[in-house]
């Protein structure tokens, strides 16, 4: 097992890394999904156009639409749906014990006062103040969850 973590580890993706590529792909996914979602609802946009078109709160050019088959159409979804969110609330009921065990609660290392870093590193509180306005300080724990270095990077 290595002793020293990687020297770029977490990669920090600045804007003037992202290729050409990657931000075309963004814009067109992003473009084709929007135009999913408009030909979708494009039936309750038309029908909302109309609601409000003169003469305005009437439809004069789409028939209202008729509610009892709508919900005959929705009516086992609306029921399947209500059954699934009832049987995942049933299974979160009688399995609390086991979703809040200790052995998967993650104990964080308890924090480190400024006079434990001064007395334990020899850093001063000026140069704690000079990483607060870095973007990134890399700080090594040790296996006794004690901070054992800091390093500051200048790479903005």
């Amino acid at each position: 097992m290595k002793d020293h973590p990687l020297p770029h580890w977490p990669p920090v993706i600045n804007a003037d890394h992202i290729s050409i590529w990657a931000r075309m792909r963004d814009i067109s996914l992003t473009i084709g999904a929007w135009f999913i979602i408009l030909f979708t609802l494009h039936n309750l946009l038309w029908l909302i156009f109309d609601y409000l078109s003169d003469p305005i709160f009437e439809l004069s050019t789409s028939a209202a639409p008729r509610w009892s088959e709508i919900w005959l159409r929705l009516s086992l979804y609306v029921y399947c749906s209500l059954g699934l969110v009832a049987w995942i609330c049933f299974l979160a009921i009688t399995r609390r014990k086991i979703i809040n065990n200790t052995k998967y609660i993650k104990n964080l290392p308890p924090s480190v006062e400024m006079s434990e870093l001064e007395v334990e590193l020899g850093i001063l509180p000026a140069d704690v103040e000079h990483w607060h306005k870095l973007r990134s300080v890399q700080v090594f724990v040790n296996a006794d969850n004690r901070v054992s270095k800091i390093i500051p990077t200048e790479k903005s």
